[in-house]
């Protein structure tokens, strides 16, 4: 047998194979993105780990904010992308927030399925059962009551540590088809109450009576 005609084919093997290995990995990406384009929050897992910038933003303007100064990430412009807004000083906590205050934030949405909380999926890290109204973020004490459109929520849960000291909330849904739904988007909400160290009960009662009557 010819000793050069084998190695021939041997080489015209191993490159078929690798162009193989190509075409199966073009293929993988590009469902990946599709899969981002059509499960933006389920993505959101990946966003650390691969470079999945593509999700566009959506951008939620609140009217009855006009005139309101605001504070949190700026408004951006269409076409910017969660890996772009991750990337950005934008969502680096620069200022106290208090009672009245309006923060514009990068809101995630999750539920209480495997894969997006802990083994301990209905409790959050406060110690308090989920459920409408449940909101983490880590730049806001528990208790922390705030407005997001016409909704109230209170923070009684907390993000990953990567989202220490920034601008980002996950508001918690029903189930993971309204999660995914969410996807992600830049809300405006205000601070309606933050919890004192030195306030007591009866006080914080009659302080989210006045809030929930004047908002």
């Amino acid at each position: 047998m010819n000793t050069r005609a084998t190695q021939q084919g041997d080489t015209q093997f191993l490159q078929r194979g690798l162009e193989l290995s190509y075409i199966v990995l073009k293929a993988s990406v590009l469902m990946v993105f599709v899969g981002m384009s059509i499960f933006p929050a389920q993505a959101l897992a990946f966003v650390n780990d691969v470079e999945l910038t593509r999700i566009t933003l959506e951008f939620n303007h609140d009217p009855s904010l006009d005139g309101t100064a605001i504070v949190g990430i700026e408004a951006f412009a269409t076409g910017k992308t969660v890996g772009s807004a991750l990337e950005s000083n934008s969502l680096n906590v620069r200022s106290t927030l208090t009672r009245g205050s309006v923060v514009r934030v990068l809101s995630m949405a999750y539920s209480s399925t495997p894969g997006q909380t802990d083994s301990s999926p209905t409790i959050t890290a406060s110690g308090k059962e989920v459920g409408p109204g449940t909101i983490a973020a880590n730049f806001l004490p528990f208790g922390t009551r705030v407005r997001i459109g016409n909704k109230i929520y209170t923070v009684t849960d907390r993000m990953n540590s990567r989202y220490d000291n920034k601008y980002v909330i996950d508001i918690w849904k029903p189930s993971k088809f309204q999660a995914i739904q969410h996807g992600v988007r830049i809300l405006e909400m205000k601070v309606l109450s933050i919890p004192g160290p030195q306030s007591g009960n009866k006080l914080q009662i009659i302080d989210s009576l006045k809030d929930y009557l004047f908002p």
